[in-house]
């Protein structure tokens, strides 16, 4: 029994497993009595609404998730009236099918949930198009008697028939969203170590890519940081139960590691050139690995809502790797035993962080930061600006619907899939509008291929009906996973819906084939050409973001220095916004990279900047992982001065990238000049300190002389000579 209810947990515990299981007995406790009634053109319309409601749903609270499958149901009829009451008159059609796709995209601007919600409305108002569409009797009929037609109403009932087992097994796996969205951060921050260890291989690596890789494994960790929590955000009420505690104890411990792990202690390419001891230097590979490994089971562990069981060999390799720097101490000059003391610190502390990440009495997790709520109102103002990326997109998906429907207009086709094609396919950016377009194609065409040779092997609407359930399952387990098997199944259930629904499987392949490229061709043109959001144009604002947040951040590591180590809010939120701007800015240039070649301006400067970028959050963090407070007044004045120096020189950067300005003078020198009388100080923490500092200083100086550069550099296009991860 034990057994059987593990295997249970392994199963609800995979959410992609999960919805597809919902989405699979929602379609099947309607596709079996349909069939026996003899009424399966009618749950096969019904599972299409299914579709629609299982992409509606987001990650919420039993309350609110029924507070969103309402308003889901009220966008689904609204959308369906009005496609009924307008489709009869083609010019009132198209103008109402544009309003109606620009206004339910702009309600996304209100939130992650409403993006959900508005893209499922559309997704209804074009399968109405398509029931209508194949029943012109349908049609006069609206305009006499019935606002709704069945087939609307099938679609709406199917989604509510879906919301209703959704919700009722929502008490089962209530917390695994956030479950699964922690082990994702644990999995990237032990992939982060694994990359990291690299730095100690006594294989030979190009420290070059492997900044760049962490920097780009960072993104994964700040991206599923957001969604963790904004989820626990979800769950967040005057009584958290007492897993909602531990899970949220667990999401501050992966904020420390976090820090903890993308801190650098010193330059790594000239670590093997200093220190003359290979077994040192594999000591401190070997127990990274060992961390990644913990950092693994960590996250299986709260996964599978298991018990964590520590790794006993990272803390024995610490041991022995503590002792071997204890011999090391004594021939070897302290600033550069210094920093090797420092990392081994803070690989200590990061294992004894995962040691006390099992729930006990005493654990309580600190105050989270409160939501930056704007009013409904706000943010439907800040969404009707053209800067916005709602309002863009809002418009390049109306253009899309109107040239879709116009089409079919224009030949007298029943080709409303161009427009379902056009929905799915175009995104917001032009990076992901092209991946998804590659992935769309090749999905249809090998959905087609499987779907004829079932069609043909399975001609029996009994053994169609379980396919189609079974593609159902199969389209959701795969859609976050893989989105062009994702679309192969879901063109194989259309396939056989509307063999089903019309006796049209082996007819509509070939019209289905020409509808995706068409709907594909439009996307990619609107994508390139309606108001593109160029990275080259979003860069500069990106920069000047995240040399603001650093700016922040550094100032809060200063205020620990001067007035004693805390963990309080705006420390933990200065810190949250200099790695998610860090994150912006490494996904802003792996965009422009994709883009067309005439629009990758100053790549290759872009590139340069947002790894020194990076490299000054990896600087930060170690500040900001060995921060205690400083006794020295002295000392503290002149932290508060060097403060003062960095955050001006940043300041100025921001200036330059916005306004280019000729003004050298950067406060380097000053500063320079400042960190000199601790030349020679007697105590070892305060030269690390300023080492730290200088490293910091150094790498302002860079931003700065790259700012001016990108600047004065001619604003053409380059090719990218980077070598890729």
């Amino acid at each position: 029994m034990l057994q059987q209810w593990r295997k249970l947990t392994y199963l609800t515990a995979n959410s992609n497993f999960f919805i597809a299981l919902k989405a699979f007995l929602a379609s099947i406790t309607l596709l079996i009595p349909g069939y026996f009634l003899e009424l399966s053109a009618f749950s096969v319309t019904a599972v299409l609404g299914i579709v629609a409601a299982v992409i509606s749903e987001g990650d919420d609270s039993i309350k609110q998730r029924i507070i969103n499958s309402l308003l889901a149901l009220l966008c689904f009829a609204v959308s369906s009236l009005l496609v009924s009451l307008l489709f009869p008159y083609p010019l009132f059609f198209l103008i109402g099918s544009c309003l109606f796709s620009f206004a339910i995209i702009i309600l996304g601007s209100l939130g992650k949930r409403y993006v959900t919600i508005s893209f499922a409305t559309l997704m209804i108002a074009v399968y109405t198009m398509l029931g209508l569409s194949h029943d012109a009797e349908s049609a006069a009929v609206l305009t006499t008697e019935f606002a709704f037609n069945p087939y609307s109403l099938l679609l709406i009932a199917g989604a509510a028939w879906y919301f209703i087992i959704s919700t009722v097994l929502l008490k089962v796996t209530l917390y695994n969203p956030i479950r699964e969205q922690l082990a994702d951060i644990y999995f990237s921050l032990g992939l982060y170590q694994q990359e990291k260890a690299k730095f100690f291989s006594q294989k030979k690596h190009d420290h070059k890519t492997i900044r760049h890789t962490l920097s780009t494994l960072n993104i994964n960790i700040v991206n599923a940081m957001s969604a963790c929590r904004t989820n626990i955000d979800y769950h967040m009420d005057r009584s958290l139960s007492h897993e909602l505690q531990h899970l949220i104890h667990l999401y501050q411990e992966a904020q420390e590691l976090h820090e903890k792990m993308t801190s650098s202690h010193f330059h790594y390419d000239s670590l093997k050139r200093n220190l003359n001891n290979n077994l040192i230097i594999s000591g401190f590979e070997q127990v990274l690995k060992q961390l990644a490994s913990a950092c693994k089971e960590r996250a299986n562990a709260t996964l599978y809502k298991q018990a964590y069981d520590h790794d006993n060999g990272l803390t024995w390799s610490l041991a022995i790797l503590k002792q071997e720097l204890l011999t090391l101490e004594k021939s070897v000059e302290w600033p550069l035993f210094g920093p090797l003391k420092l990392l081994f610190r803070n690989l200590r502390k990061a294992d004894e962080l995962l040691i006390n990440s099992e729930p006990t009495s005493q654990h309580e997790f600190l105050v989270m930061a409160p939501r930056e709520l704007l009013s409904i109102k706000q943010q439907l103002t800040n969404a009707l600006h053209l800067s916005s990326p709602v309002f863009r997109h809002a418009i390049r998906l109306t253009i899309g619907i109107a040239l879709g429907i116009g089409i079919i207009f224009a030949s007298e086709l029943h080709g409303y899939w161009v427009v379902l094609t056009t929905l799915f396919v175009l995104q917001p950016s032009y990076s992901a509008t092209r991946l998804k377009l590659k992935q769309r194609i090749s999905g249809t065409l090998m959905g087609i291929i499987i779907g004829a040779i079932l069609l043909y092997l399975f001609p029996t609407e009994r053994s169609q009906l379980l396919l189609l359930a079974i593609s159902a399952f199969l389209f959701f387990y795969y859609l976050r996973k893989n989105y062009s098997r994702a679309v192969t199944y879901i063109t194989l259930l259309v396939l056989l819906a509307f063999n089903v629904l019309y006796q049209q499987g082996y007819i509509v392949t070939i019209p289905r084939i020409i509808d995706t490229l068409t709907g594909c061709s439009i996307a990619y043109l609107l994508a390139k050409l309606v108001l593109p959001n160029w990275q080259y144009k979003q860069f500069p604002k990106y920069l000047v973001e995240a040399f603001t947040a650093n700016q922040a951040y550094f100032h809060e590591i200063i205020n620990q220095y001067v007035s004693g180590k805390n963990n309080e809010l705006p420390y933990r939120v200065s810190r949250r916004k200099a790695y998610v701007a860090d994150s912006h800015l490494t996904a802003s240039w792996k965009d422009m990279q994709v883009e067309p070649n005439d629009k990758r301006h100053k790549l290759n400067h872009v590139y340069d900047i947002s790894r020194r970028n990076h490299a000054m959050l990896s600087e930060l963090s170690a500040l900001g992982v060995h921060r205690n407070k400083i006794i020295d007044v002295r000392l503290q004045q002149d932290l508060r001065l060097v403060e003062q120096m960095i955050i001006r020189a940043l300041a100025q950067t921001k200036n330059t990238i916005l306004s280019p300005i000729n003004d050298d003078n950067i406060y380097i020198s000053e500063l320079e000049t400042l960190l000199k009388r601790y030349k020679n100080d007697d105590n070892k923490h305060t030269l690390l300190l300023i080492q730290k500092l200088k490293q910091i200083a150094k790498i302002t100086e860079e931003l700065q002389i790259m700012a001016n550069e990108m600047n004065h550099v001619s604003d053409t296009p380059a090719r990218s000579n980077v070598q890729e991860s």
